[in-house]
């Protein structure tokens, strides 16, 4: 086994036979060289053919491939975790098994990361699938970059600075997340905003490549698209947020970083779910969202007079925040349901012109 590659590539599988060899050809095709990678597949108690797929993959490329293989199955924040434990390339980049990445992919990354000293470097990706960009093309992309230098530049990066919350579309600087001890939430949906919410209070020099790199498979059988109308799992975020917390005051960021915390609390805490809610709720889940509003009030009760949440709302942002104002109920459930509805069919409208 390389003891130091440039990348180490994570691939969690779960009954992911169907599109797996798709997903292990991109990663073999990659331009940067197989000796200059680290491959972690972690399989997750796959009950189909998975494991011999990864066995044959390991046995072929033992000095490439690592694999990890599970007795019962513990979801995709265990593995990620368990695989970054094993870890030892200079950057860590995280693939899902029924996803593929541009073959040039780890190339760009590690040339990109070196040049700019990036702790996390992000990149655009695909959800329907279509020809990538020219080699010429992509490397001739420049970056942007972002320092955070002081506290007053962080709370703007965590607040501000556009960044998708997929844990699988960065490239991220193994020594930072191992040095802060960078987790994704485990046995729980949600499990990557944890992680991405961490790094962000901890990355000094971020740079967004607006390249795609990544095709992400509408996968029919994934986490986030088995969930069902009036699908009480996915309040699994409710969960993963309130470790966030406990997680910021263990570390102390509470204090430097008390207004970020606070953004990205109820932005992903009430805004996201509220909004999920109300996309996927027939009925006002009434219990789950007087808890959320006592949350947030007991939580954080001068959310008003932080001025990133104040001067960066959109209309969607606004209308969500006003019902901590008031007791849900159906009625005004449904009449949220209808406003939200407009504001998002606007809002497509307005990106698709």
């Amino acid at each position: 086994m390389n003891n130091h590659p440039d990348i180490t590539i994570i691939v969690p599988c779960y009954n992911a036979a169907p599109y797996l060899a798709e997903c292990i050809d991109s990663l073999k095709s990659q331009t940067i060289g197989m000796e200059r990678l680290q491959f972690i597949f972690v399989d997750d108690a796959s009950t189909d053919s998975t494991l011999d797929i990864l066995k044959c993959l390991e046995s072929a490329l033992p000095e490439q491939v690592l694999l990890l293989a599970l007795p019962e199955n513990q979801g995709q924040g265990y593995a990620r975790n368990l695989a970054l434990s094993y870890a030892v390339g200079a950057y860590v980049l995280y693939v899902d098994a029924d996803d593929t990445i541009a073959d040039y992919a780890a190339e760009l990354l590690f040339q990109q990361a070196q040049a700019l000293q990036c702790d996390v470097l992000e990149f655009d990706f695909f959800r329907q699938q279509q020809p990538w960009l020219s080699t010429a093309a992509a490397f001739e992309t420049a970056p942007s970059t972002y320092q955070v230098t002081d506290i007053v530049s962080r709370q703007v990066f965590c607040t501000s600075v556009p960044r998708y919350g997929t844990i699988c579309n960065k490239l991220y600087r193994r020594q930072l997340l191992v040095e802060h001890g960078i987790c994704n939430a485990e046995h729980l949906a949600h499990e990557d905003t944890l992680f991405s919410q961490l790094v962000s209070l901890y990355v000094t020099n971020y740079a967004y490549l607006p390249v795609p790199l990544y095709f992400y498979r509408p996968n029919p059988n994934s986490t986030m698209l088995k969930a069902q109308n009036n699908d009480l799992h996915q309040f699994d975020r409710l969960k993963v947020q309130l470790q966030f917390l406990e997680e910021c005051e263990r570390r102390g960021l509470l204090h430097d970083c008390y207004l970020a915390v606070e953004t990205m609390f109820l932005r992903t805490y009430y805004m996201d779910t509220l909004l999920f809610i109300c996309e996927r709720f027939t009925e006002a889940p009434l219990e789950q969202l007087q808890e959320m509003q006592r949350t947030v009030q007991t939580c954080f009760p001068s959310w008003r007079r932080n001025p990133f949440l104040a001067h960066q709302q959109t209309d969607l942002e606004k209308l969500l925040l006003s019902t901590l104002d008031d007791s849900f109920s159906g009625e005004n459930f449904q009449a949220l349901k209808n406003k939200v509805a407009e504001l998002c069919t606007s809002a497509r409208l307005i990106f698709q012109q």
